[in-house]
């Protein structure tokens, strides 16, 4: 694979990215719920060379529901619908470590990479809110460097009951054994969160362990990220910061695995129009669109504060503590916390920003001007590809696949032709 080759993932959404997607005339704001909706953009995905489409999840509820749709169909579930409409596209999923447990988790996966026919990826959690605590017994949600070291274990359960079936353990001579039980071992793991015998009882699957997705960018996601992951997704918003990133998520993973170099992913949101002028206008457009007062109420959430603290109109400037010290998302809160106190910022500035993209890259501009921005965070080392993220769907995909995705071909970023082998024999260990 060239070094200025992109690797491709849509995340999957209903109405789009930005909050105010839903808002326009033409959304469709039950689409969460629809599997064709997920299946028809699956396919664009497959048609203009995307590698992979990506399903977020949440153990709970996860955002207001007067600011945005906040509601979809059980990932594994809805993955589905992306395996029957699609060929050779990768399918990622969100799962959570910390409110799942391992055989369950290692035995959906198999069974789905088996009906994809290898083409299934996980995207490692470990769930991060109040919420979802209270959904599964709790009052708090588990300590962060708890949930990581969890998290760690249960990929490596995972991993032993994937490999529990030798590649040849089915033989299936019809007059003699159906499968060598030599090959098929008890993992008997006994560990510090987890006690599981093992073994998994659906056969191997064509990729063995499927593609690993890593979506954290604390230093104990790092460390999780550098010991498993195949793709690293996250939050990137200049071309320093992604350098830096990249280069430590290498360096580390290098010292785990030798010779391993994992794909590293910011999101992308890209805002399309025929000049940069009029994609400036489409954006102000839909930020008009937004409720301040709804994301006013979720940033108070983010930091865990009473409502009614926040006034949109007073400055941005309360000494929040560490990320490190912050027991839920800390990629989340450090996007936030790098505004504390920065002159003329005020708190409707930073409502504004985290309802448009969260913190992830913003591209506004022309065809030409989104697709050099891409092509120079690659070719300079800062991203090995991106997570699109269309601020309005399908419409915003439509277009970045009609007008980007022949520039990015032009110049090499793209390929031409469908990759069939499993997903992870195409990422895997791969420079």
């Amino acid at each position: 694979m060239a070094s200025n080759r992109m690797t491709l993932c849509l995340f999957m959404g209903a109405t789009g990215y930005h909050s105010a997607s839903w808002r326009l005339p033409e959304s469709r704001h039950a689409a969460g719920t629809d599997p064709t909706h997920f299946a028809k953009l699956a396919n664009l995905a497959e048609a203009g060379g995307f590698d992979a489409v990506f399903f977020a999840d949440s153990m709970a509820l996860w955002s207001d529901v007067r600011e945005r749709p906040a509601g979809s169909i059980e990932p594994s579930a809805l993955a589905t619908s992306a395996i029957n409409a699609t060929q050779h596209i990768g399918v990622i999923l969100t799962m959570s470590t910390t409110f799942n447990e391992p055989y369950n988790v290692a035995r959906r996966l198999a069974s789905l990479d088996h009906l994809s026919n290898g083409r299934i990826g996980w995207n490692i959690v470990t769930s991060a809110t109040r919420e979802a605590a209270g959904n599964f017994g709790l009052d708090e949600i588990p300590d962060h460097d708890e949930r990581y070291k969890r998290g760690s274990e249960f990929v490596d359960v995972c991993i032993k009951l994937w490999e529990s079936w030798d590649a040849d353990a089915v033989i299936g001579d019809r007059e003699g054994w159906w499968a060598d039980p030599s090959k098929i071992e008890a993992i008997d793991h006994q560990g510090t969160f987890f006690k599981v015998r093992g073994p998994l009882d659906v056969p191997r699957s064509p990729q063995g362990v499927p593609l690993l997705v890593q979506a954290g960018s604390s230093t104990e996601g790092i460390n999780l990220a550098s010991k498993f992951a195949d793709f690293v997704f996250t939050v990137q918003a200049t071309r320093d910061q992604a350098e830096q990133f990249r280069s430590r998520i290498r360096y580390l993973s290098e010292k785990h695995d030798p010779g391993r170099y994992p794909r590293v992913l910011p999101g992308l949101i890209p805002v399309i129009r025929d000049t940069d002028d009029q994609a400036k206008a489409y954006l102000a457009q839909l930020d008009g669109l937004v409720d301040l007062t709804d994301g006013l109420r979720q940033l108070e959430k983010s930091l865990d504060m009473r409502p009614g603290t926040l006034r949109l109109d007073e400055p941005f400037n309360f000494k929040l503590p560490e990320a490190t010290e912050v027991s839920g998302n800390q990629t989340y809160y450090q996007v936030i916390k790098e505004m504390d106190g920065s002159e003329g910022v005020l708190v409707r500035d930073v409502v504004r920003r985290m309802s448009t993209s969260r913190g992830h890259r913003l591209v506004v501009g022309s065809p030409q001007t989104v697709a050099d921005s891409m092509r120079d965070w690659v070719d300079c080392g800062a991203a090995d590809g991106y997570i699109v993220m269309p601020a309005v769907l399908p419409d915003d995909f439509a277009r970045f696949v009609d007008q980007v995705v022949p520039l990015l071909r032009e110049s090499g970023h793209l390929g031409d032709e469908p990759d069939a082998r499993p997903l992870a024999a195409r990422y895997r260990c791969q420079p």
